[in-house]
């Protein structure tokens, strides 16, 4: 007999979820292993009227939430993964094993507006056939190193982060067409480097406290668009 979970209903929109980090624990059916879609949260235990038992139904509607996104991709073999807007603290290690006979069919990925502080390099090297990745509206500040390892990436959408620096990483990444860092706290940008991305046509900088000298950066300097916030005006003495 296949192991069965009923799902949980999600909550009305616009209720306040917290952060979710957890490792969900896997089930297996005759297809393989998936993700379960009522999981027991941790803590202690709490009287069903009170604000912890409440808070612990969120969290696992949360996980139900994630769950069920990831088992209509691996069911539906679709290219794609969409885990926006999920509150993940950080990618649940259960999803690699759930995903594993289809993560080289995977060439979406958006996990916007989440509250990651780092990506890691499992997360590169696992989904290696990546064409578009959107990371915007984390708490991001750097790159692994085998982000350089994805051959295939097309567009990368890192906007609503915390770079204070260009991820350079992204420089040798041959294939890249767009680069997304708005509203980040970039100042300095790697303009050699970047020049020579042959593929590179778009990179977008609004919003960031860039250098007067990147602002000169126009073609034919460089063989890609520049977009930049118009600058502010120098106020009057």
């Amino acid at each position: 007999m296949p192991a069965t979970a009923q799902p949980l209903s999600l909550p009305p929109s616009g209720t306040l979820i917290p952060p979710v980090i957890f490792s969900i624990p896997l089930l297996r059916g005759r297809s393989g292993w998936f993700l379960p879609l009522a999981v027991d949260t941790p803590g202690r235990s709490t009287s069903p009227a009170g604000p912890g038992a409440r808070m612990q139904k969120k969290m696992g509607e949360a996980v139900a939430r994630v769950a069920r996104k990831v088992n209509d991709t691996v069911e539906n073999k679709t290219d794609s993964l969409d885990l926006a807007n999920c509150k993940l603290m950080t990618f649940p290690v259960g999803i690699y094993k759930a995903m594993r006979s289809v993560t080289e069919g995977i060439h979406r990925i958006s996990l916007a507006n989440n509250e990651l502080k780092s990506l890691t390099s499992r997360f590169v090297t696992t989904f290696s056939q990546l064409r578009e990745l959107n990371l915007a509206g984390n708490y991001l500040h750097r790159l692994p190193e085998e982000v350089t390892s994805l051959l295939h990436l097309r567009a990368i959408n890192l906007s609503r982060n915390r770079f204070r620096r260009f991820p350079e990483p992204l420089a040798t990444v041959a294939t890249l067409e767009t680069i997304d860092l708005e509203e980040n706290e970039i100042t300095e940008v790697p303009v050699e480097k970047l020049a020579s991305m042959a593929s590179l046509r778009s990179l977008n900088l609004r919003a960031n406290p860039v250098s007067p000298e990147v602002r000169l950066l126009v073609r034919p300097l460089v063989p890609f668009d520049l977009l930049l916030s118009p600058e502010e005006p120098v106020p009057k003495a």
